[in-house]
C-alpha cells in the first residue's frame, strides 16, 4: 500500500513538474515572441522617424539656403527692390509648398502665413522701401523657423507622446484639472487648450513672440474697460521654485514639456 502511495505521489509530482515545465516553456516562448515583435516594431518606428527627420532637415537646409541668398542680395548695396520682391514671392511660395500640411492643420501658423502673404502682395507692382522689405524678410524668417520647429515636433511625436496637466481657474474658486492630457511632441499651449476646453481667441499680427490672446474659455468671456477688466492669463508650474510663473510669451509660442503643469486663470487687472 505504501509503495503504491509513493508511486502515485511520484507520478503526480512528475506530472506537475512536466506541466509546470511545459507552461514555463510556453510562457518564455510567448514572451520571446512578443519581445521580438516589439523590437521589430520599435526598429520600424525608429527607421521611419529617422527617414522623416532626414526629409525635414533637408527641407530646412534648402529653404534656409534660399533665404540666405535673398537676404544677401537685399544686404548688397544697389539692389533692385522690385526684383527682390519677385524673389520674395517665390520664396513664400516655396515655404507654403514645403510646409503645406502644417499650415493647414495649425491655425496660428496659417494665420501668420496669410498675413505675411497679404503684405507681400500689397508691395508687388508698387514702390517698396528698404524698410518694408526688411520687415517682410524678418517676419518670414521667424515664421520659417517656427514651421521647421513644429515639423520636427511632429517627427518626434511619431515615437514620443507628451503627458501634461492643465488647470482652468475661473477666478471664483472653481478649478477644473485635466490631468495626463496626451499631446504630440512639439505642441504649443495654444494647441493643447482646445483639447480640454472651448476657446475663443484673437490673432494680433504685431505682438510677438506669440500672436494669440484668448478672450474666452468655456464661455467665460474677458471683460475689458478703460482702466480695469478681467482677462485669461496663462501660467506654468516651475518645478524648481515650486510656484506658478506667469507666461512670459504668447501661448502659441510656448512649447509643451512632458509631465509639466499649466494653468489658465481668469484674473482681474487695473491701470494705473
Amino acid at each position: 500500500m505504501v509503495g503504491r502511495r509513493t508511486l502515485a505521489l511520484l507520478t503526480l509530482a512528475t506530472l506537475v513538474w512536466a506541466v509546470s515545465t511545459s507552461s514555463l516553456a510556453v510562457y518564455f516562448y510567448l514572451q520571446n515572441t512578443i519581445s521580438s515583435e516589439q523590437i521589430l516594431e520599435n526598429q520600424s518606428i525608429f527607421g521611419e522617424t529617422t527617414s522623416y527627420f532626414d526629409e525635414s532637415i533637408g527641407r530646412y537646409n534648402l529653404l534656409h539656403a534660399e533665404y540666405s541668398i535673398l537676404y544677401g542680395d537685399y544686404s548688397f548695396p544697389g539692389h533692385n527692390l522690385t526684383l527682390l520682391m519677385m524673389d520674395f514671392g517665390r520664396v513664400m511660395a516655396h515655404l507654403e509648398g514645403n510646409y503645406s500640411s502644417i499650415l493647414v492643420s495649425q491655425e496660428d501658423l496659417n494665420e501668420t502665413y496669410n498675413r505675411l502673404l497679404e503684405d507681400c502682395l500689397l508691395h508687388h507692382g508698387v514702390n517698396v522701401t528698404d524698410e518694408a522689405l526688411g520687415g517682410l524678410l524678418d517676419r518670414y524668417y521667424d515664421l520659417f523657423n517656427l514651421l521647421a520647429l513644429r515639423e520636427l515636433g511632429q517627427v518626434i511625436s511619431r515615437s514620443v507622446i507628451l503627458n501634461i496637466n492643465i488647470c482652468i481657474d475661473y477666478g471664483n474658486g472653481t478649478l477644473n484639472w485635466h490631468n495626463e492630457t496626451a499631446m504630440p511632441a512639439g505642441s504649443s499651449l495654444f494647441q493643447a487648450t482646445p483639447e480640454i476646453a472651448k476657446i475663443n481667441y484673437t490673432y494680433y499680427q504685431f505682438i510677438q513672440p506669440g500672436h494669440i490672446l484668448l478672450h474666452s474659455i468655456n464661455d467665460k468671456d474677458a471683460v475689458t474697460g478703460d482702466s480695469e477688466g478681467w482677462n485669461w492669463i496663462w501660467y506654468y508650474w516651475d518645478r524648481d521654485l515650486r510656484e506658478w510663473i506667469s507666461g512670459p510669451i504668447g501661448c502659441d509660442a510656448w512649447m509643451l514639456r512632458n509631465n509639466c503643469s499649466y494653468k489658465w486663470k481668469f484674473e482681474h487687472w487695473s491701470w494705473p
